[in-house]
């Protein structure tokens, strides 16, 4: 009991790295007191049944995705698909079916990234391919997909090649073949911004797409008309920002974008009627440090906070408050400095839980969430490279 308490409890002055292997150590008994569905009580609606992971990349020896049971007392291993850099993950609306991005630049001989549909047990949350389609040519190293509304399409932004494509989703949720198409252009400041890179793309509530751009300094709103995409609107960000992340508040009138290169997170009004990007209310720099860098961030779905972290510095977890008026974020707490660096970060449905993926150390961690404030995390699960994660609750 001692040693679940010193795992679970201690207080959030920060860790080193020899914390780090006493809390992998103790993972096994200490996932068992704070494993997710403690976090998340198994009679909300919301409670996550089984979580997927997608992990590998270039420096990985090996590469899936593994299917997480977490309705028992800790997030158990059940199964592992073979998948190449699943750098993305994305669930039909009706939560039966897996759409995986590979981040690749070369597909049968050919310069193309691919996209994965899988069909998902209801009993054991398993995964069964059901297709997988290569992109458009010279579509290479596909970051981020997401499904329409209507659940009829899946949308890729993809960084390599600077586009977007949009892939029909059939009726036993398997994939057609790239059906539309929309190439980018310009470039930015900042060595990384030679050509254009799309990084993200969200729906909106009108079922339009509003997309992030790191290497054009953009952020864009598309039309999406069965298969094909059209440009509703661009607006351009500062100059080197690279905007590489989006998230849109609860009430749908506020878009909150994560920068790339300055580490940094803006907030823009959005017009959710005729869906147009209205002009930036706030940015505020999330490092604690001077170093620029990715920042990531996860929105609470009430709408009330914030959380950033960042892929290149160990500074923790930030809680960010949402106000009002011109000082609309301000930062409440800063949880587990020191820790290892994650990759990205994602709130839970229900809200009372953040989980971490960290590729330095090959962890997923959890962090119970209360009222903006967070406390010390817990490693839920050991798993070399991480990169992805969706969590089925239905």
């Amino acid at each position: 009991m001692k040693q679940i308490e010193e795992c679970a409890m201690k207080s959030g002055s920060g860790w080193n790295r020899r914390e780090f292997v006493k809390m992998a150590a103790c993972s096994s008994i200490g996932a068992m007191t704070l494993g997710l569905p403690q976090l998340a009580r198994a009679t909300d609606k919301a409670s996550p049944r089984f979580a997927y992971v997608g992990f590998g990349g270039k420096e990985a020896s090996r590469e899936g995705i593994a299917v997480f049971d977490v309705r028992g007392a800790a997030w158990r291993q059940t199964s592992t698909v073979t998948s190449q850099t699943p750098s993305s993950l994305a669930l039909a609306a009706n939560e039966r079916f897996l759409y995986a991005v590979n981040e690749i630049d070369e597909h049968q001989g050919l310069p193309s990234g691919t996209v994965e549909a899988y069909a998902i047990d209801a009993l054991d949350g398993s995964l069964r391919l059901l297709s997988r389609q290569r992109l458009s040519l010279s579509a290479t190293a596909p970051r981020h997909a997401a499904v329409s509304p209507d659940g009829r399409s899946l949308v890729v932004a993809v960084y390599g090649g600077g586009a977007y494509n949009v892939l029909p989703i059939r009726d036993d949720g398997s994939l057609g073949e790239v059906a539309g198409i929309l190439k980018e252009t310009g470039s930015g400041p900042h060595e990384r911004q030679r050509s254009a890179h799309p990084q993200m793309v969200v729906f909106d509530r009108a079922a339009r797409i509003v997309t992030a751009d790191l290497g054009n300094d953009h952020l864009n709103v598309l039309k999406l008309d069965a298969t094909q995409l059209s440009v509703a609107g661009r607006y351009p960000t500062q100059a080197g920002d690279g905007p590489h992340q989006i998230a849109f508040h609860p009430n749908g009138r506020l878009l909150f974008v994560a920068n790339g290169l300055d580490a940094s997170v803006a907030c823009y009004g959005y017009d959710a009627v005729e869906g147009r990007i209205l002009g930036k209310l706030d940015q505020v720099a999330t490092g604690r440090s001077r170093s620029p860098g990715e920042v990531v961030m996860a929105m609470d779905p009430t709408g009330k906070f914030l959380y950033t972290t960042h892929r290149s510095l160990g500074e923790g977890v930030s809680i960010w408050r949402i106000g009002q008026g011109t000082d609309l974020l301000r930062r409440l707490q800063v949880v587990d400095e020191g820790m290892p660096v994650l990759h990205e970060i994602t709130m839970m449905a229900d809200g009372k839980s953040l989980l971490g993926l960290s590729r330095e150390q090959g962890g997923v961690f959890g962090w119970p969430v209360a009222n903006g404030q967070m406390s010390r995390g817990i490693l839920l699960a050991r798993l070399a490279a991480p990169m992805s994660v969706a969590v089925k609750s239905l």
